[in-house]
């Protein structure tokens, strides 16, 4: 698992040449002869593209070293021009000391002719934060997954097959860790048969080490003044690669947020969906609730549970804006602390982490007050970037693409001689047939699994539908034990009970009582008046695993066909889209989206293997 720190942003000026100049490592960038002309040069030809991707459905690229973007333009720009409709480019870029977004945009500056590529990626560009970031370019055609961190902790992460590299670290002299033994052993682990590597130095270090991993090594003609780069091919061996094509055809159960979002992904790898939901319509059971938050949580030691909230935060955060338009509601959140010391350790984690302003920030009661648009019990931690939003609406914006069939329960799964998965009803009558099918029906999922389930728990939520009390209203969601959100249609949505092993859908005016109790703690005085026995209210059962961490992968160790995207629990709408991205690029044999230790911590065979 990589070492969560601090992230160094780039520090960088021109030089004598014009040359974009690294003040951390005394090197530039690139030659000062042409930036881009470099690029295509080395990297670009030193690769044989795009002539090797013009066949291709997918195409992988790792790069060493995003500096400011020049290598990922040049080849964004060739393969929007020359690549098979249809094909997807994965480039992967690992980046120690991360440009911010300000400072790449007054360096493209000086590269007008990638304008239009540079403003779509300046709009997707992430915070500077350790960890994956993924972002979807040119209407999917191109993903790029910045990997900000070391490369000796990152790249042991990174699940891929890389079919060329991009090998653009400053000179060994300068930065010798970039080209260490533990890399370029890690550039074999990843590289498909065939693939291939360039570079603009010839160091015999650099040489030696490709050798040793696997690469045949050769010089070409340089550029500008350089007289040679090196060029290589990996030789050695693989007895089995990733199978890059997803099935034909798939199953999935379950049309709320998570089934939705599988949805979506796979179709758009085009793959043939069949939605099955019992209900009659999608988003009827925990994904139906009016509101649902999109908001980080982090704690001071940056464990596992953090950093999946944060980057399925941080993704969804790019998703859902597009998906739902002014459905989308980007007001900020405001999180009250319990007490002084709750307070107090976030301010630790901002300070031991350096979170940026643009994430999160420390505020008093008054300033909180003023984000909130009224008087709130006490000071917390305002996230800018959050928001909520109608969690039904971004299912049926998913589920646009698919096939669905409504008002159909399915009873049980029966295998095939032919590897073709049969989905039945009660009466044994058959639903639906493909080779792979995603459970994506919450608690649902254990009785389809049965004995192979894994430990999946109940947990009954009642959320308050409330008038709005005051003309002013409220501006951003506030919560702390319950939550509040702005007035739709001037109703407030205030939640929400929590009640283990419980599948009582009826409304119960104690847990009225309770939300309103929850929310005089977050704003003293909002619900004066308010008769509890006169709310009406909805009810859904959320499915926790017995760690608190989602299910998602194959549910059998024989990969079978069967997949799980499950336990959820009560954050769905940042969970959904990051964890459907992952799967999909599992069934698709497409780099993963998140660390290889996470994906195996979320694996529903993980508590197969701890018996």
């Amino acid at each position: 698992m990589i070492a969560f720190s601090a992230l160094t942003p780039a520090r960088f000026e021109l030089d004598a040449q014009a040359a974009l100049y690294s003040t951390l490592y005394g090197d530039v960038y690139a030659s000062a002869n042409g930036a881009f002309a470099q690029a295509v040069h080395v990297f670009l030809r030193g690769n044989q593209l795009p002539q090797r991707w013009r066949a291709a459905r997918t195409f992988v690229i790792v790069e060493t070293g995003f500096g400011a973007g020049v290598n990922f333009l040049a080849a964004w720009e060739a393969w929007h021009s020359t690549a098979p409709p249809g094909a997807r480019l994965h480039y992967i870029s690992v980046e120690k000391h991360p440009f911010l977004r300000d400072d790449l945009a007054r360096v493209w500056f000086r590269w007008p002719h990638c304008k239009a590529l540079a403003q779509q990626l300046l709009a997707n560009y992430p915070l500077p934060l350790a960890g994956f970031h993924r972002l979807h370019l040119n209407s999917g055609r191109v993903v790029l997954t910045l990997l900000f961190g070391d490369v000796v902790d990152v790249l042991p992460e990174l699940e891929a097959r890389a079919d060329a590299f991009f090998l653009d670290g400053f000179a060994p002299a300068k930065n010798p860790q970039m080209w260490s033994e533990r890399v370029f052993s890690q550039l074999a682990r990843l590289a498909a048969p065939g693939a291939t590597a360039a570079t603009y130095t010839v160091a015999a270090a650099v040489r030696e080490g490709l050798q040793r991993a696997g690469f045949s090594v050769r010089k070409a003609p340089g550029f500008g003044n350089k007289q040679e780069m090196l060029c290589a091919h990996f030789e050695a061996r693989r007895a089995a690669t990733l199978d890059r094509r997803p099935p034909a055809s798939a199953i999935v159960i379950g049309a709320g947020l998570a089934g939705s979002a599988c949805a979506t992904q796979l179709t758009a790898r085009g793959v043939d969906i069949e939605v099955i939901e019992r209900h009659a319509s999608p988003a009827t059971e925990a994904s139906g609730n009016p509101a649902g938050l999109l908001m980080p949580a982090f704690s001071l030691d940056w464990n596992l549970p953090t950093r999946l909230t944060v980057c399925a935060f941080l993704y969804a955060l790019r998703r859902l804006p597009p998906l739902l338009g002014r459905g989308w509601f980007q007001t900020g959140v405001l999180q009250l602390a319990r007490d002084d010391a709750h307070l107090m350790r976030h301010q630790r984690i901002i300070e031991r982490y350096r979170l940026p302003p643009a994430l999160v920030q420390i505020v008093d009661a008054d300033e909180a007050s003023i984000l909130a648009g009224q008087r709130v019990a006490g000071p917390g931690w305002w996230l800018p970037s959050a928001g909520w939003a109608d969690p039904a609406q971004v299912c049926r914006a998913d589920l646009a693409g698919a096939r669905c069939t409504f008002g159909r329960h399915v009873a049980r799964l029966r295998r095939q001689r032919d590897e073709v998965w049969e989905a039945l009803d009660e009466t044994g009558a058959v639903l639906g047939r493909a080779p792979l099918v995603i459970l994506a029906n919450a608690h649902g999922a254990a009785a389809l699994l049965g004995e192979a389930a894994p430990p999946l728990s109940v947990t009954r939520g009642q959320v308050s539908l409330m008038p709005q009390t005051v003309g002013t209203g409220l501006r951003a969601p506030v919560c702390r034990e319950g939550y509040v959100t702005p007035a739709v249609d001037d109703v407030h949505c205030v939640g929400a009970s929590y009640q283990v092993g419980s599948d009582d859908l009826s409304t119960h005016l104690e847990d009225h009582v309770g939300n309103l109790q929850r929310l005089e703690r977050l704003l003293p005085g909002y619900a004066t008046g308010v008769d509890a026995s006169r709310l009406s209210g909805r009810v859904a059962l959320r499915a926790v695993a017995s760690d608190r961490i989602p299910l998602l992968g194959p549910c059998r160790q024989d990969a079978d066909g069967l997949f799980a995207c499950v336990g959820l629990a009560s954050r769905g709408l940042a969970y959904a889209p990051l964890l459907a991205e992952t799967l999909a690029c599992m069934i698709s044999g497409e780099p993963l989206p998140v660390e290889r230790t996470l994906a195996a911590r979320l694996s529903p065979t993980r508590f197969a293997r701890a018996l």
